[in-house]
């Protein structure tokens, strides 16, 4: 395996989420149905009372419902309906983490989206000469909006403020400084 192809691996294991969680769950539970059905199984085999139900008291209950039945049976289905939703949108779901890959020739790196938002509020802070918590910032994607509160009778380049922080972000990777927003609050509050 070559270089690049790990690195590739590396940083996708990192971007994206694991589904082994969910995988988890759905076999322990399946696992514990098998070793309750085998264990009622070998109970009647060997003629011990059973623990929850026999399986031939089951079938029979199934082929023969009661109301009784019918109400647990209703329960059951429902229960693994919902069981069957949530596992089918953790495996449609989009499994990304919010961090995104950068390259770069030393090795794999991988960002977090709270660092681009930081780096897009520090540099649009700069460019507009207003303190740090003025300005706010969120990074989605490829995509970056900067929320800044001006000073009273300060005027915000909207443009200039746009512009260092593509410029920033794309000192990181090129991807990041290309969709940019800047929002400038009509209220501004004193120093």
């Amino acid at each position: 395996m070559s270089t690049t192809s790990l690195e590739r691996r590396i940083q996708r294991r990192s971007v994206h989420r694991s589904r082994s969680g969910a995988v988890s769950v759905a076999l322990v539970v399946l696992a514990l149905v098998a070793a309750w059905i085998g264990t009622e199984s070998v109970l009647q085999a060997v003629g011990s009372a059973p623990l929850v139900a026999d399986p031939q008291t089951v079938v029979d209950a199934a082929l023969r419902p009661d109301g009784a039945f019918v109400t647990i049976a209703e329960v059951i289905a429902v229960v693994l309906v919902v069981l069957g939703i949530v596992l089918v949108v953790l495996a449609l779901g989009p499994g990304r983490q919010h961090r995104s890959a950068v390259e770069h020739d030393r090795g794999a790196v991988v960002i977090d989206t709270a660092i681009l938002a930081s780096t897009a509020a520090n540099a649009a802070a700069l460019a507009a000469g207003l303190p740090e918590d003025h300005a706010k910032a969120s990074a989605r994607g490829r995509s970056s909006e900067v929320r800044l509160v001006p000073l009273s009778g300060v005027p915000v380049d909207q443009a200039a403020v746009r512009s260092a922080v593509e410029d920033r972000l794309g000192r990181l990777d090129a991807r990041f400084g290309k969709r940019v927003k800047v929002r400038v609050d009509e209220k501004g509050t004193l120093a």
